[in-house]
């Protein structure tokens, strides 16, 4: 017993002792993504930067994969307790938070990434509203690389190349779509290898990192490089009881990070495009540019759609259509 006791006092002295203690703040984490995707990945790291800037007083115990929470209900579950922090997506929820989902399809024909975010940030700054209709403290925004279309047989160089295309769209891109003369379908991911592998469909609207992350590089022959922006969006989150129950110290903390965990995602996402590509490239895909006068005439197609979005918001009592002025006017400076 004296030796195990020595034994025992020996490993204790080296382990620091700051890892003996218990933290102050166990917390939760949840996410619908694994440590494998980029935005897991980018968890990850600022999980463990976290624990590391607040001494270990925080502790923070993820569950991934969907362990917890969903991508579309996730503001309603992390606000309902299901996790104390969690990704949340409320551009993919069927209804609320009107500005958070609407607005990010403003952003169109923007293909900087880092000004859509920085835009983004500054209207969050300036319109409370935005953190206001979430009930939940945001510590994290994501912004999506732009989307580009995928092909089976033949590229799209002119507008009037997409007459008469199937192909898989989401909502907000189907009524452009079908200014110049394609379908758009919205159908779930999962669908659409097959789809396009029997031809049930001529292309998708996805981004690089598509072509190896859901081996569309096997069904399709072609990637144009028409833009399809995506905009920002809040996608960490704090329950708001919990916030609420942290010192102002701890609190600082999390908000210091926010910028930190919004760029790091980029980056990351960033990188799995640049694989996507290059594994594109390997399996054959040809890749073309199209002329900027083109991608500016196909942009001018959302603007319809987005000024009854706004006006829906005005309607509301909401900042509708002064968020999607100032959005329009970054975007020509």
């Amino acid at each position: 017993m004296k030796h195990m006791t020595k034994t025992l006092a020996a490993l204790v002295a080296l382990v620091p002792a700051g890892s003996l203690m218990a933290a102050d703040f166990n917390m939760t984490y949840a996410s619908p993504y694994t440590t494998s995707h980029p935005y897991g990945k980018a968890d990850a790291e600022w999980i463990e930067r976290i624990e590391e800037q607040t001494d270990g007083r925080v502790s923070i115990t993820p569950y991934w994969g969907r362990a917890l929470i969903t991508s579309r209900e996730g503001v309603d579950e992390l606000a309902a307790g299901i996790a104390d922090i969690s990704y949340i997506a409320p551009i993919y929820a069927r209804s609320g938070y009107d500005m958070n989902r609407l607005v990010p399809g403003m952003f169109y024909g923007y293909t900087d990434p880092e000004k859509v975010l920085s835009v983004y940030m500054d209207l969050v700054d300036d319109y409370p509203v935005f953190g206001e209709e979430l009930g939940v403290h945001v510590v994290g925004y994501n912004v999506g690389t732009p989307m580009h279309m995928l092909l089976r047989n033949g590229p799209v160089e002119t507008l009037d190349d997409l007459k008469g295309l199937r192909i898989r769209s989401a909502v907000d891109f189907i009524g452009p779509l079908a200014t110049y003369g394609a379908e758009g379908v919205t159908m779930p991911m999962t669908e659409t290898y097959p789809s396009l592998e029997k031809g049930v469909l001529d292309g998708v609207i996805a981004p690089y990192e598509a072509l190896k992350s859901l081996s569309f590089a096997e069904v399709v022959s072609y990637y144009s490089e028409l833009p399809h922006s995506r905009g920002a969006y809040p996608s960490r989150a704090v329950n708001m009881a919990k916030w609420e129950s942290l010192p102002d110290d701890i609190k600082a903390v999390f908000d210091a990070n926010t910028e930190w965990l919004s760029a790091r995602t980029l980056e990351l996402s960033i990188e799995a495009e640049a694989a996507g590509r290059a594994y594109g490239e390997e399996e054959g895909v040809v890749f073309n540019s199209v002329a900027p006068e083109v991608v500016a005439e196909y942009a001018t197609a959302f603007a319809p759609a987005m000024e009854e979005v706004a006006a829906e918001l005005d309607a509301m009592g909401k900042p509708g259509s002064e968020v999607l002025g100032k959005i329009r006017a970054a975007y020509e400076e």
